[in-house]
């Protein structure tokens, strides 16, 4: 590496010969390690943990940088604006694109646009498109077409910004597609006691692993109901109207089930609870998930005595249109139905016996239900073991579905190409009708009871990539047969934003 020197040490200077000065010189020094010397600094640095001002976080590893030295190495880092249109539209596109907020993601794209706007602003109607207007603020959105009204009417982009005000101002909440890095994930937990009256509702911060009981909803869950989340909302189906008893294997036993057809949504950012379209059939101890953007109910048991047979049929809801279709039958009744939902699959596991003494039915139904062809099969599953259908908890793990059996504490993941399941660890304890809920790599139990007068606070953590269980902080209170869903919201509308612990 040639470095040139300034006057103090370059040898820069007139000589004279016989008293004729000679031509000027210029000379340099050259130092043979320096690059060896500036990369031994900058590995100091590294270890030191100094002077970064770049990161690149892959899933959840994070690897800190220098940028200088990054462009230096690679024309793809040197910061984003000579970025290509087809380099940066598949970046806009993914859902691993990491920046703090949706509102980043627009202004990148107009910065780009407006970078060599001659050339690029035929490309900013493909690119907008890909920006996810309708999880940005109406605020946002409207600065936008303040700020930028000649370029978007240029370019027939006004009337993408107009319509995805009409979306924020109509369903704002209800899409579930926001990216991962611009949201915060909780675990919601509520539970009704059995006098209707007193509510325990409280979510846990899966970042900050801490507990926040929330303020009074007054969700109306009636005996028997269903809850799943949808986008940034929580929907409540049906159940029994009267004075059914709410403990499961009581309500289960009760001679007459005054089932309602009925459907609730809680919007937790404004902390508000109002019916919205009501089911095609009223029904009562079914299950509910969510596919396709679409929410799914599944089985259970209409009004009627307790003799008649469990539901085939499947409804599903557009939280959007607010319609709800019937979609294809259960291939035979399931009694006490556990769903989960892996990518646009719904499995469903339960019994095909109705109801017995000891309420431990054994797991005999496993069905899979694809959403995008609307096609029920039955699969023949080789558990390997035998399961109680009211004691395992079906949930999603990196798109794999997962078994928890509350009976043994033991973890089973299913393959769908050899129909088998394969035994993934073992859990210290947990108790009966405790909560399950997967979440990225991970799965969590929740609460439960060793008996009816021994209830838990207790919550673990199975880590799928390395096996391993881990508890983490317990919930504000003791519960069992409570409901537990995930539930996420852009960061900058996060109604349960604190620190605070319960």
């Amino acid at each position: 590496m040639e470095l040139a020197m300034d006057n103090s040490y370059a040898f820069n200077q007139r000589s004279t010969c016989n008293g004729i000065p000679s031509e000027k010189k210029n000379n340099f020094l050259v130092s043979e390690d320096h690059g060896q010397k500036i990369l031994s600094v900058l590995q100091n640095f590294r270890e030191q943990n100094v002077f970064y001002d770049f990161k690149i976080i892959m899933k959840d590893e994070i690897i800190p940088c220098h940028r200088c030295v990054l462009a230096a190495c690679s024309d793809f880092f040197s910061d984003f604006l000579e970025m290509n249109f087809g380099v940066l539209q598949k970046c806009l596109e993914s859902d691993e694109l990491n920046v703090p907020e949706e509102e980043m993601v627009l202004k990148v794209v107009l910065s780009w646009t407006k970078h060599n706007l001659e050339s690029r602003q035929k490309y900013l109607p493909h690119l907008i498109e890909k920006v996810r207007l309708h999880q940005l603020s109406e605020e946002t959105l409207q600065d936008c077409l303040f700020n930028e009204e000649s370029l978007l009417k240029s370019t027939n982009c006004f009337d993408i910004i107009m319509d995805a005000i009409k979306c924020v101002q109509g369903s704002g909440g209800l899409f579930p597609d926001a990216r991962p890095s611009t949201t915060e994930k909780y675990i919601f937990i509520h539970k009704t006691e059995e006098n209707g009256e007193n509510q325990y509702t409280f979510c846990y911060n899966i970042k900050s692993d801490s507990w926040k009981i929330l303020p009074q909803s007054h969700l109306i869950d009636l005996p028997g109901s269903s809850l799943s989340s949808y986008g940034e909302k929580i929907f409540l189906t049906g159940g029994c109207k009267g004075k059914c008893c709410r403990t499961v294997r009581l309500h289960i036993a009760e001679s007459y089930h005054d089932a309602t057809d009925q459907t609730w949504c809680y919007c937790p950012v404004k902390n508000d609870f109002f019916l919205v379209s009501t089911m095609k059939t009223p029904r009562t101890m079914h299950t509910s998930v969510m596919a396709l953007d679409r929410l799914f109910v599944i089985g259970g048991k209409t009004r009627g005595s307790r003799d008649i047979k469990s539901l085939l049929d499947v409804e599903s809801y557009n939280p959007l249109s607010k319609e709800w279709i019937s979609v294809s039958p259960l291939p035979r009744g399931i009694y006490y139905p556990e769903a989960s939902t892996c990518q646009n699959v719904i499995y469903v596991l339960g019994s095909e016996v109705e109801i017995t003494d000891a309420f431990n039915p054994s797991l005999d139904c496993f069905f899979k239900y694809n959403a995008t062809t609307d096609q029920w099969s039955e699969l023949v599953a080789e558990f390997g073991q035998f399961f109680h259908a009211t004691l395992i908890k079906a949930v999603p793990v990196n798109c794999t579905l997962y078994i928890c059996d509350l009976s043994t504490y033991k973890v089973y993941s299913f393959c769908p190409d050899t129909c088998v399941w394969k035994g993934e660890g073992s859990f210290e304890c947990a108790g009966f009708n405790a909560g399950a809920i997967g979440i990225e790599d991970k799965i969590y139990i929740l609460g439960g009871d060793y008996a009816p007068d021994e209830i838990t606070d207790e919550v673990q953590v199975y880590h799928s990539n390395r096996s391993e269980w881990e508890e983490v902080s317990p919930m504000p209170r003791a519960l069992t047969e409570f409901y537990c869903q995930v539930i996420q919201f852009n960061k900058y509308r996060d109604p349960w934003f604190s620190n605070l612990c319960a």
